[in-house]
């Protein structure tokens, strides 16, 4: 009996060590966290595991990943719909993507690197960058090389599949961008401009809240004035303004919306002609403007957006196509999602 209960503890001891290297493995695998990999979807014999779910839409997964332990525990909440409707969404992106990548490679679609290269360096010459440039600026901003030719060369590998299924109509006529210009030109307008004047008053940093309630009534003091009318608006920003505009009556002229602070352009752009602001505060100090005019933006012509338009168009037409295609292959395949939802 003790040798059967030796030997218990040895096979026991075995079947730990074998878990806990296959435990080391997965996590070496997957060094943000343990997923221990499900197939959850199968598409025309290609797998989609939990680790491509989780890979895809991380925040979806955890999500899903919660409502499941939760479910384990005999926790159910009202969210529990939202989050399966949400893993259905995202299992069938994913298996549009497998669609997709079958398509292309029935239609044995090829892209050379030379013309990837050719797009690229027409994009940073066009956006006045160098190529080095031109991937600073996107790394800049998270997006690293490899992940922006991958995406480049993916772009152009679904047009060309679409070219391919349905010829002529993905070409873009001129008619069609001319049509398009006609029926959106408000589109194409230009940015508004208001033409301000200001008179400033600045607060010392290191200010008192007395010294600051002076300046703040100061400031009262001429915008009634300047709304009364007894002096003008010029004359006050002449004697008051401790902007560089006073030499200028106030005046700072045209401005774009975004060339001025949110807070600021948030009320001068509000005001009608002749009408002076209430006092704005801003960590520098207090502001008032008052509008002297106003302009629309003017319409581009159809020559200056002419490669606006022809985005527009490709990607609507791309898209269209694209859901034309998938819906054609949903039809011939065979999708199984294992999970219920």
């Amino acid at each position: 009996m003790e040798s059967i209960i030796k030997k218990g503890r040895i096979f026991a001891f075995i079947a730990a060590s074998i878990f806990l290297i296959n435990l080391f493995l997965v996590s070496a695998k997957n060094a943000n966290a343990v997923i221990i990999d499900q197939v959850i979807a199968v598409v025309n014999k290609t797998p989609i595991t939990l680790y491509d779910f989780a890979k895809f839409n991380r925040q979806a997964f955890e999500e899903y990943e919660q409502m499941q332990n939760n479910a384990s525990q005999g926790i159910f909440t009202s969210s529990d719909s939202l989050i399966m409707s949400k893993t259905k969404g995202v299992i069938n992106l994913l298996a549009d993507n497998i669609l997709l990548k079958q398509e292309e490679e029935r239609a044995a679609i090829y892209i050379s690197p030379k013309q990837l290269g050719s797009y690229i360096k027409d994009v940073a010459h066009a956006n006045n960058f160098t190529e080095n440039q031109f991937f600073d600026f996107l790394k800049k901003r998270g997006i690293s090389k490899e992940a922006y030719i991958k995406q480049v060369r993916t772009h152009f590998i679904q047009m060309e599949l679409l070219r391919k299924v349905y010829g002529n109509k993905m070409i873009i006529t001129q008619k069609e961008m001319q049509d398009y210009y006609k029926k959106n030109m408000e589109e194409f307008r230009g940015m508004p401009m208001t033409d301000l004047k200001l008179i400033f008053l600045a607060v010392p940093r290191n200010a008192s809240k007395e010294a600051k309630k002076k300046i703040y009534e100061k400031m009262l003091k001429i915008r009634k004035l300047a709304i009364n009318g007894d002096t003008g608006f010029s004359s006050l920003a002449r004697k008051y303004s401790e902007d560089p505009s006073e030499k200028n009556g106030g005046r700072i002229g045209y401005v774009y919306k975004d060339k001025l602070s949110p807070n600021f352009s948030k009320i001068a752009f509000r005001l009608n002609v002749g009408q002076i602001s209430k006092v704005i505060k801003s960590p520098f100090g207090y502001t008032i403007f008052k509008s002297v005019g106003k302009k629309m933006g003017a319409v581009k012509t159809f020559k200056q957006v002419k490669p606006e338009i022809f985005s527009i168009l490709e990607k609507h037409k791309t898209n269209e196509y694209l859901a034309r295609l998938l819906k054609r292959a949903r039809k011939n395949a065979y999708i199984k999602i294992k999970i219920p939802v």
